[in-house]
């Protein structure tokens, strides 16, 4: 299961950008970044179209959890996997001059894909970060207790509606008729908050391929820009119990696990969490028939400060 990735979220919310879909979570986002989109990432918009296959060079493996690294890996792509993806991905269609030169490998055009992918992560992903990691971190830890729980053919049956584990294949509705042979190569699996409400698969010959899957929590919370400031409703934080309920909430947790590990019933866990999630400290999301709570980023300052002080 992998971790958040900057870079993969990036490229996956240009084309959620576009789409209207996911209104209510992603609805504020998408007005946000439209109003701030830099002109200099528009060959981004080319690079992942709404629909489609995305171009399997801006999902690097190498650094990919660290922005910096990963967008050196995509400017270091190597020219004959430039010219596959982009004659792909512009097949039966006119391709645009800087298309052609980042296509060539030309130096000039990896500097301004580098510049394109810095100027918009600035405005799309860096603001809203740390909330994306921590839907992604909680959606991992449900996913992996359901591993513990049914086994792997279970997992892979959940991710998605409709999907099917058959005798060893693996069984999605995708948006068009492929077959991807692993040969060994594994699978990836991503939890990630803007892929939509299906799957996306990106695969690369020499790579295991990705399967990016819809996190559950970010059906159910708007995603909204990192908050710093602390308000008067913190007051009613008062007591080890909620301080607990923060601490076990860092990588998700549904509310009959909370009562469980608090040992109080669980009306009284609930009770906690809406306190919590009214001050703005706890997220609540569903996750299949559960609900799962996790911290959010003004949480995690909150009992950052606590153990400092």
């Amino acid at each position: 299961m992998s971790e958040a990735h900057p870079l993969w979220e990036a490229a996956l919310s240009l084309r959620a950008l576009r789409s209207r879909s996911q209104a209510g979570t992603l609805g504020d986002w998408r007005i946000k970044v439209r109003t701030r989109f830099p002109e200099t990432a528009r060959i981004l918009l080319t690079l992942c179209p709404a629909r489609g296959d995305l171009v399997s060079f801006l999902i690097p493996r190498k650094g990919a959890c660290h922005w910096r690294s990963s967008v050196e890996a995509v400017q270091g792509t190597p020219r004959d996997r430039l010219h596959r993806d982009i004659t792909v991905l512009g097949a039966g269609k006119r391709t645009p001059a800087e298309m052609l030169a980042l296509a060539a490998g030309e130096p000039a055009a990896r500097i301004e894909l580098g510049r394109a992918l810095r100027d918009y992560h600035s405005v799309a992903i860096a603001p809203y970060w740390e909330r994306i990691q921590a839907r992604i971190d909680a959606e991992k830890a449900h996913r992996l207790r359901g591993v513990a729980e049914g086994g792997l053919e279970h997992l892979l049956s959940t991710l998605v509606t409709p999907s099917n584990w058959n005798s060893g294949v693996y069984e999605i509705n995708y948006e068009m008729d492929r077959e991807i042979r692993l040969d060994g190569r594994g699978l990836v699996l991503a939890p990630s908050v803007f892929c939509g409400r299906r799957t996306v698969v990106v695969e690369d010959p020499e790579e295991p391929p990705v399967l990016f899957f819809p996190v559950s929590m970010a059906f159910t919370a708007p995603l909204h820009e990192t908050e710093t400031a602390f308000t008067g409703s913190l007051s009613a934080l008062l007591g080890p119990t909620r301080a607990a309920v923060l601490a076990v909430a860092v990588g998700g947790i549904t509310t009959t696990e909370l009562a469980r590990r608090l040992d109080v019933a669980p009306s009284t866990a609930s009770e906690h969490v809406k306190v919590l999630r009214n001050a703005g400290l706890i997220t609540t999301g569903r996750a299949g028939r559960h609900a799962v709570h996790t911290i959010t980023p003004l949480g995690s300052e909150l009992t950052r400060r606590r153990e400092a002080g």
